[in-house]
Order: structure tokens, then C-alpha cells, then sequence
């Protein structure tokens, strides 16, 4: 953890909220970041995302890694933690009440659709038979 809080610290001393994650596996430190939102001009480029994406590029799973992070994730990173299937994750505060209640709670996009789902399905089910994974297409079908 302390090596998160050294880059919250470098993230806060850019002018970017002061967020650090580090992943490692085993006692290996894989990736670490500090938030890069500003600098990057990126709203997603939050440490927890910064640090998923380069232990993908690394090691092409992360589901075997802790991931370490200064701050409570935020909604978009818990998602992204479980759709990599990060199993361990270990963070200093608990994130602030505002951004729980208000922030996240009270934004809710309305969605439009189905827009040429046919064609649209199709095209990624080609994908996932020439991936061979028919495994998805079963499972759809139950």
C-alpha cells in the first residue's frame, strides 16, 4: 500500500486526484499509477484502470493479481476489476460519501435500442465462433 500512496502522492503533485494503484502477483509488482484524468485528458484514466491495462499488456491475464489502490474504486473500476477477474483487492479509505450518493447514484443514462441488432449480433458472433467460442453461443441458447 505504501508504494499506492507514493503514486497518489506523484498524482496529486500533477494536480490529478490523489489516487494510486499498484497490481502485483505474487511478490511481483506488475504495474503501479497514480490518477492521469488531467494529464491525460482521459476521464478513464483512473490508477486502477492505468494499472489493469498495462498488466494486460504484460501478462495478457491479471486474474491471479492483487490489486492495490488508495481509494475505494469507483463504480467504473469495480466493473473493470470484475470483468478481468481480479479476485483480491486491497484499498486504504473508504471513498467519500458524496461520490457514493450523489455522483454515481443519481446518473443514469437512458438507453435506446435494439438499433440493427441483427446485424450488429451477428458480427460479434462471427468473432466468437472464429475465437472458438461456441462455449457463449451454447450458453445463450439454454
Amino acid at each position: 500500500m505504501s508504494i499506492a500512496l507514493a503514486e497518489a502522492q506523484l498524482a496529486f503533485e500533477r494536480g490529478e486526484y490523489p489516487v494510486g494503484a499498484v497490481l502485483v502477483r505474487g511478490d511481483e509488482i506488475i504495474a503501479k499509477a497514480g490518477n492521469r484524468c488531467v494529464a491525460d485528458v482521459d476521464p478513464t484514466a483512473h490508477a486502477e484502470v492505468l494499472v489493469i491495462r498495462e498488466g494486460y499488456k504484460k501478462l495478457r491475464s491479471v486474474s491471479d493479481c492483487t490489486l492495490y489502490t488508495t481509494l475505494y474504486p469507483c463504480p467504473m473500476c469495480e466493473k473493470t476489476i470484475v470483468e478481468v477477474g481480479i479476485r483480491h483487492v486491497v484499498y486504504g479509505a473508504t471513498s467519500f460519501k458524496w461520490i457514493r450518493e450523489h455522483k454515481y447514484v443519481h446518473l443514469v443514462p437512458e438507453f435506446t435500442g435494439p438499433v440493427m441488432q441483427t446485424q450488429c449480433r451477428e458480427l460479434f458472433e462471427k468473432r466468437l465462433e472464429e475465437n472458438g467460442r461456441s462455449d457463449i453461443l451454447d450458453f445463450e441458447r439454454l
